[in-house]
């Protein structure tokens, strides 16, 4: 295959000046086509269209896990899913109105699975930090780059007052009682508003079983909210191999100032009402998942953390054991 360039069609007269001078009337043959081939040049692609196959290669059927019964690839390692039995979680249990969004064809569940960045983004409790390169991120021209120096991470905001300032993450629970919504609705994409809308409803009701959520609804009765403070632990350990869901209480404290109970929790972070202090979420915590991507762990399920009941189990190893598609699975329909 050769390359084609478009030849650029030029009449000039006489009375054309180019560079200055004077030229003589040249004719170009303008019948011919706008791309002419050019023999001496290949084309680069070539050697990938050589070798595109005429058959399309299916990968063969493997029996499934013996130990977790999860499915197999063909060519996929060898204790990849559960380390040959010696991880074992259990499944979440996923909403039902969650699942069919996950899951359905209905256009507001497309929606939400088209836009799962910006949903999720919307009702994550932190808010994703790094060190931008900015001389990438600032240019002016060429394609858009996100460069980060080092490791990103995920932050909490004390949920002080700032003249002027819009809430955001957590604090948006705050007001989820209002039916309105209207603090919610003030993020929404004009471009699509109305879809945005019926899928951030149905989202706050489906969160309303969070933990986390709980008590941060409570903060959106008080007057006084500058006078109060709230601790979310960072050291839960659950037993995982049963399906057990955080209560409330075992997630975070909510006081006001002059009643603290110091020591409730042996690690946690403290929010407070009278600034905006910034609190890092370690990836160790078994929150972090929780309070980072609350649409893939709505009831505040642990993910991995340092208490997990396995030795030198990896973050890693959790949540490949996580991603796996089991018959067993108390969300998994599919018997096929």
């Amino acid at each position: 295959m050769k390359v084609s360039r478009p030849v650029r069609l030029i009449h000039c007269s006489s009375n054309t000046n180019l560079d200055g001078e004077s030229g003589e009337d040249i004719d170009i043959d303008e019948t011919q086509d706008a791309f002419t081939v050019i023999p001496d040049v290949p084309d680069p692609y070539d050697k990938v269209y050589s070798n595109i196959p005429e058959e399309t290669y299916l990968l063969n059927t493997v029996a499934d896990c013996d130990y977790c019964k999860a499915k197999k690839f063909q060519y996929e390692p060898p204790g990849f899913c559960c380390r040959n039995g010696q991880i074992d979680l259990a499944p979440f249990e996923t909403p039902s109105q969650l699942r069919r969004l996950w899951e359905c064809a209905d256009a507001d569940a497309r929606h939400f699975r088209d836009n799962i960045r910006f949903f999720n983004g919307h009702f994550s409790f932190t808010s994703l930090y790094c060190c931008l390169d900015s001389m990438t991120t600032n240019m002016d021209c060429g394609i858009y780059t996100f460069r980060a120096h080092g490791m990103m991470y995920h932050n909490l905001r004390s949920f002080g007052r700032e003249v002027g300032a819009e809430h955001k993450h957590l604090e948006l629970y705050f007001y989820d009682d209002d039916p309105s919504l209207e603090h919610r609705y003030r993020k929404c994409r004009q471009e699509q508003l109305e879809k945005d809308k019926a899928v951030i409803k149905q989202l706050v009701e489906i969160l309303k079983g969070n933990p986390y959520s709980e008590h941060l609804r409570s903060m959106g009765h008080v007057d006084n909210i500058e006078d109060y403070h709230i601790a979310l632990n960072l050291d839960q350990t659950l037993n995982q191999k049963l399906y057990n869901v955080p209560i409330t209480s075992e997630v975070a404290a909510v006081w006001i100032e002059g009643s603290e109970r110091r020591g409730q929790f042996s690690n946690s972070v403290m929010l407070h009402g009278k600034d905006r202090s910034s609190h890092g979420i370690r990836s160790y915590h078994g929150c972090y998942d929780a309070l980072s991507y609350p649409l893939f762990f709505p009831k505040g399920e642990l993910g991995w953390h340092a208490n997990i009941p396995k030795s030198n189990v990896s973050m890693d190893e959790v949540d490949a054991y996580r991603d796996q598609h089991r018959r067993s699975d108390a969300n998994n329909d599919d018997t096929g």
